[in-house]
């Protein structure tokens, strides 16, 4: 059976690539670092499809949390397979005179510096022909006034993934998905309001399975592709 390891496997995105890998029957990793019980839920969930299911706390911006873990997973569960770098935050919106050296550090240490501290040690774990997939978003690209750490931090994600795909090549193929707007209803959030439905090609926002699909694809094809990315936004982004 393969492992995949999801960091930010708590809530939202990360919480729903889980269950939909537990589905599928992976043993899954779940790693959160403040929704405890959120992620316990998720683990719960995972479990009810047969497959293994632990959860690890772990700041991914800290490289002794994030070695401790993969430790933690590899005693647990075995050497994973897959890594899907999907923690990241979303600071609320700034005017640019507002933006603090703070905000700065603290989206970049989680939205950049901690998936590749993630990668840097799952590489070392690792065996020939294990994955990584970044996710990174629709704003590595789109300009969204107000939102300046965010663009910039998944910009500079999306392109680790094209140096990472040939630092770590052959044994490790790297790829991203970059989400539109996706409406989790259980979880609303800010980010689906961004862009209007009727702008959309696909007249819908996006789901958890339109998202999984990509990162599924990614954990499953040919590892001769690889630096590449999936925008999976139902068109908006051809239709600007």
């Amino acid at each position: 059976m393969s492992l995949v390891v999801i960091t930010g496997a708590g809530r939202r995105i990360g919480r729903g690539l889980a269950i939909q890998f537990a589905q599928d029957g992976w043993d899954v990793a779940i790693n959160y670092n403040k929704s405890e019980k959120m992620a316990n839920k998720t683990q719960q969930e995972c479990e009810s499809f047969g497959v293994n299911a632990n959860i690890y706390k772990a700041d991914v911006s800290k490289k002794s949390e994030v070695i401790s873990m993969f430790d933690n997973i590899v005693h647990d569960m075995g050497i994973p397979n897959v890594l899907v770098n999907n923690a990241g935050i979303f600071p609320e919106r700034r005017n640019i005179e507002d933006i603090t050296e703070e905000v700065i550090d603290n989206t970049f240490a989680v939205n950049t510096k901690g998936e590749f501290f993630t990668s840097q040690y799952f590489a070392q774990l690792s065996d020939p022909g294990s994955r990584i997939i970044n996710i990174a978003s629709l704003g590595a690209y789109e300009v969204w006034k107000g939102r300046l750490p965010y663009h910039i931090s998944k910009s500079a994600l999306a392109h680790m993934t094209k140096v990472l795909s040939v630092e770590l090549a052959p044994k490790i193929s790297v790829n991203c998905v970059s989400p539109g707007a996706i409406k989790i209803p259980e979880e609303p959030a800010e980010d689906s309001s961004l862009i209007s439905k009727d702008k959309i090609p696909m007249a819908r926002y996006g789901n958890i399975k339109d998202i999984y699909d990509a990162v599924y694809f990614f954990s499953t094809a040919s590892n001769y592709i690889t630096g590449q990315t999936l925008i999976v936004d139902g068109g908006y982004h051809n239709k600007r």
